[in-house]
């Protein structure tokens, strides 16, 4: 059968259905369909180019359509639990996650999307019911339903199906700023590339929307074409193209509200893999955590894991540190000789230069052999912060004492005046007495007066810089450096 054929027999059944609805006055059950649905077949959308977006008639945007209407448990699964007042939705709730690791209460969006649908300029007020798993949609001309799906744990969607002579209404999505401070949350859309919304320009298409948060993500992703509008504040609104059709349109919004997976990420779209990443060092970071993932599921405590990968890091290093020590303890041995050629070339750099360079030859020291380790701990420093403030399996992992919250930093007690609070916290202080120590009896190169008391300042500047870090990154460092510690000690005696 050809093409032509087949769109003859579709118009034809399309005329006997739209006959028949029309004599019985009666609304067609529409089972769920298990494909996805059509977006341009049974959706007559408008056409409209870049060009011609914000030419139609300018609507006003309620600050909020629906409030004070009854709760419904809209979709629960084992991970979320979604609850709506009409179109709009109040909060989502992941079961697997605590808001404060001090508390029971699980981690929540807040009011994070609202769908208007406006008619001829005016926002239409549904009235809805729930019957069985749909919920039923009520206003003036317009009825239909909405049917809640999921596709993973943390994905799911929304069909739509609304009914009206002459149907046409214009979607608006209202996008609100829902998670906690601590998750430093921001509003980004995909045009394609993902951008902050405030970097956009109004009418630019959006693939998809959202809120990313430091662990976390709540995403939309409509089935129609949809525009940036505007940000104002902490809500951004989105308009879609006005769909229309002769008796019924319908449509899907996909969303995803959960932590950043990306197995996860790929049920809602392969693009949003990339809000799952750690940063500059993401390879690295994997790894890291693959690897605390397979120490922890035999030692069972994240703060210990994260001490055996210490251990691993600097057992790994072992060889080019011990080189590096015996390059010290040389160039050491040489200073007197080093100090005698600076004086017989004082007045001639260069000279200087090549004979001090001659005498590490002959006497076989790289001089800069001891910065080899430290280059290559600072790529897994970083890689280790990323994995700490992003991977989810992290957050709110307890090590022990004080030490509550790997991810955060320690906080041994708060002093408070007024408006004003302190936290103090104890392992940066640890971390500086190490780092200062490991200073103290690494053999000095140079008896420059100067090179000494930046020696002694570089541990002091360290606290200062590394004050807010999670525990989990000092605890590391800690680790590193008394183990660096003992490593010089024994090679100094060898």
């Amino acid at each position: 059968m050809g093409v032509a054929s087949r769109i003859l027999i579709a118009t034809l059944l399309s005329a006997v259905f739209l006959f028949v609805y029309d004599i019985l006055v009666l609304k067609p059950r529409v089972k769920r369909q298990t494909a996805q649905l059509p977006q341009k077949s049974t959706e007559l959308q408008q056409k409209k180019s870049e060009s011609e977006y914000g030419k139609e008639k300018e609507i006003s945007v309620p600050e909020r359509l629906y409030q004070n209407f009854s709760t419904y448990v809209a979709f629960e699964n084992d991970s979320v639990l979604v609850e709506i007042q009409n179109l709009s939705f109040s909060r989502i709730y992941l079961k697997k996650f605590k808001m404060y690791y001090d508390k029971e209460e699980r981690f929540h969006f807040d009011f994070p999307l609202e769908l208007i649908f406006f008619s001829n300029g005016s926002a239409l007020r549904f009235e809805m019911k729930k019957e069985g798993d749909k919920f039923f949609l009520f206003s003036d001309g317009i009825t239909g339903y909405i049917s809640f799906a999921g596709i993973s744990d943390f994905v799911f969607e929304m069909d739509f199906i609304l009914y009206g002579k002459n149907i046409a209404v214009k979607p608006v999505l209202v996008l609100r700023k829902s998670m906690i401070r601590s998750e430093n949350s921001s509003l980004v859309s995909a045009v394609p590339s993902l951008k902050e919304l405030n970097k956009l320009k109004g009418g630019e298409v959006s693939d998809f929307f959202g809120e990313r948060g430091r662990y976390f993500l709540f995403l939309v992703m409509p089935s129609f074409k949809t525009h940036f509008d505007s940000l104002e504040g902490e809500r951004a609104i989105f308009s879609g193209d006005s769909i229309a059709g002769n008796n019924f349109v319908e449509f899907r919004i996909k969303l995803f509200s959960g932590p950043k997976d990306e197995k996860e990420l790929n049920f809602f779209t392969g693009s949003a893999k990339e809000l799952a990443s750690f940063g500059t060092f993401h390879l690295i970071s994997k790894a890291l955590v693959f690897i605390l993932e397979l120490i922890n599921s035999f030692v069972g405590n994240w703060g210990v894991s994260i001490i055996v990968l210490s251990f691993l890091v600097r057992l790994a290093l072992f060889p080019l540190s011990a080189i590096s020590y015996k390059s010290f303890k040389k160039m050491k041995e040489l200073q007197p000789e080093i100090e005698k050629i600076k004086e017989k070339y004082k007045d001639d750099k260069e000279r200087m230069s090549r004979e001090i360079f001659e005498l590490y030859r002959r006497e076989k020291i790289n001089p800069f052999s001891g910065c080899l380790p430290l280059l290559l701990q600072i790529p897994i420093f970083i890689a280790l912060y990323q994995a700490l403030l992003n991977s989810i399996d992290l957050r709110h992992a307890p090590f022990a004492l004080w030490i509550k919250d790997l991810s955060s930093p320690d906080k041994l007690f708060t002093i408070t005046l007024g408006s004003f609070s302190f936290e103090f916290h104890l392992l940066p202080i640890i971390m500086g007495i190490t780092f200062f120590v490991q200073q103290i009896i690494t053999p000095q190169t140079s008896q420059d007066v100067s090179m000494k008391i930046l020696n002694y300042l570089m541990p002091m500047m360290f606290i200062f810089i590394l004050w807010g870090v999670p525990s989990g990154l000092h605890l590391y460092w800690i680790t590193v450096n008394i183990l660096g510690i003992i490593q010089q000690v024994i090679t100094m005696k060898l």
